[in-house]
């Protein structure tokens, strides 16, 4: 019997919020569990069932911490918490490893609180599991990707500091075997043995650059712009470069067909392209034909190049193989008379390069070949719509010293060797006067002493760095104008970047390119007296 008109009033608004309450924990997506002061499950709803495994009927009477507990539960974390609640405290969202009926371990955060009668004893207690998978998941594969990142860096630090490393003793062969090929009074011999010399270090030096251009092209940190590519101007130019070695082996080059513009990178295009006809000159019978054919796909807006030679042609479980760097195949052989040379400085990296950035590209590199029959790679990138012509190429010149004003240069350089090839190089220009310092602070101390017509600056001192050499010269009215030419074995395209604009007016990676050099100081204006 009600003991107030007031009470009688409550009691269906009471009834109303707990068919309420109930109706929600019944749609929520945490598990709630009721129990009683011994904290024996009286009571839980749909979701505890999902979470866990058992039904109400199950777990009626027992234990909540009995049930869920097992081998990778942390039992001093199940102490501290019932210890809490018997102080009459409440937990909010502990994680804790808890385990599923089958076993499955499964992260959970528990939040418990007492509920407390009249009397002032506790009479029931109130748990809310909230499953933690989703989120666990999510922080294990953000770990991951930064694992990721941090591997990524380590590597492109590495290859940098290879690439630094063996650019130098390379700087030093190729240096001096230019400056010896242009001795015109050496002799047949010693032209033969220099080119031998040249060669094999064009090749290590091209080894070198596969190698990091392939790890780039895996990590997708390649720079790639997209324009509209005239795919037979880009085949124009990839034969004409091998022109030479066709030639060696009595090869034609044939393109036949039209297409319409690719939507690509020009410079990747072509780094395809030119691995595909340099593997196909290399593996042509003699006197044979190499194909490149063009042409538009009959049903996708797609373009193809397909390169195709004849020869011994290949079984189709080595078709991929071709694709994988350091991976030779043994059935595809090269013909006698053929240079030696062609794959050799490749260790296949070439075809593997051109399939990647194919894929990043959104166009695929495939190849179809069988024993006895020609072996065929196809190029397949997007149409694009319009074409914007490009110039065609022009044909190289040959080695030769140009004429160089009277100029003053200071050559900042810490390796011995290094600063030999630039003296080296200078002995034969009298008109030139060279000053050589093996550190930062001699070098720019000598620099804005005598104000030199230009300076060469090695980018990695071992007491300082060029860039701040670089700095330090652009902010004095005296060297702000000076030509800055940078010197450097770092071949990253970020760290180029970084020294021009730090104020460097060319930057030339080594080995260097003599006659890129002296093109650039014979347009060096010498400084008159006033230094002007």
């Amino acid at each position: 019997m009600l003991d107030t008109p007031r009470q009688a009033m409550a009691l269906p608004d009471a009834q109303a919020s707990a068919r309420e309450l109930a109706v929600l924990a019944d749609r929520i997506a945490d598990a709630v569990i009721v129990c009683d002061a011994q904290r024996n499950i009286l009571w839980a709803n749909p979701a505890f069932t999902r979470l866990t495994g058992y039904t109400l009927e199950d777990a009626h009477g027992r234990q909540l911490d009995e049930l869920i507990s097992g081998p990778q539960t942390d039992a001093e974390a199940i102490t501290r918490l019932c210890q809490t609640l018997a102080r009459g405290e409440g937990v909010e969202q502990q994680p804790m490893c808890a385990h599923h009926r089958n076993g499955e371990a499964l992260w959970v955060a528990r939040t418990a609180h007492p509920l407390v009668a009249e009397s002032g004893r506790i009479d029931r207690y109130i748990e809310v599991l909230t499953d933690l998978r989703s989120q666990r998941w999510a922080e294990t594969e953000h770990n991951r990707r930064l694992e990721a990142e941090v591997a990524l860096a380590r590597r492109s630090t590495f290859l940098g500091q290879l690439s630094h490393g063996m650019r130098g003793p390379l700087n030093t062969i190729v240096g001096f075997s230019q400056l010896l090929e242009m001795e015109v009074d050496a002799s047949v011999d010693a032209r033969r043995h220099l080119a031998n010399i040249q060669q094999a270090a064009r090749q290590l030096l091209h080894l070198l650059d596969k190698a990091v251009t392939l790890a780039n092209a895996e990590d997708r940190v390649l720079a790639m712009h997209a324009q509209r590519v005239n795919l037979h101007t880009v085949v124009k130019e990839a034969c004409h470069q091998h022109e030479g070695l066709a030639r060696q082996a009595r090869i034609t080059q044939v393109i036949e067909g039209e297409c319409g513009p690719a939507w690509a990178d020009p410079i990747h295009v072509k780094t395809i392209l030119q691995a595909l006809v340099r593997f196909a000159i290399g593996h042509c019978p003699r006197e044979g034909t190499v194909w490149i054919s063009l042409k538009q796909h009959p049903e996708q807006p797609r373009v193809l190049v397909q390169v195709s030679h004849p020869g011994d042609g290949l079984p189709p479980v080595d078709n991929g193989r071709l694709f994988q760097p350091f991976s030779p195949v043994p059935a595809l052989q090269r013909h006698q008379g053929q240079s030696t040379l062609v794959d050799d400085a490749d260790q296949g990296m070439g075809l593997a390069i051109a399939h990647r950035l194919a894929e990043l590209m959104s166009g695929s590199l495939t190849v179809t070949s069988a024993l006895g029959k020609e072996c065929t790679f196809t190029l397949n990138l997007p149409l694009a719509d319009k074409l914007q012509a490009k110039d065609e190429p022009s044909a190289s010149l040959p080695m030769q010293r140009p004429r160089l004003p009277a100029l003053r240069i200071i050559h900042v350089e810490d390796n011995a060797l290094n600063r030999n090839l630039v003296e080296s190089l200078f002995h034969a220009h009298p008109e030139v006067q060279l000053s050589s310092f093996p550190t930062s602070r001699q070098g720019l101390q000598a620099i804005q002493t005598e104000l030199p017509d230009v300076a060469l600056i090695d980018i990695n001192l071992p007491d300082g760095s060029g860039l701040e050499m670089c700095r330090t010269l652009r902010a004095h009215a005296s060297t702000k104008r000076m030509p800055l030419i940078a010197l450097s074995a770092d071949a990253l395209p970020d760290h180029i970047a970084q020294a021009l604009q730090t104020g460097f007016n060319h930057y030339l990676v080594k080995p260097i390119q003599i006659q890129r050099l002296l093109a650039i100081l014979s347009t060096v204006k010498p400084r008159g007296p006033d230094g002007h």
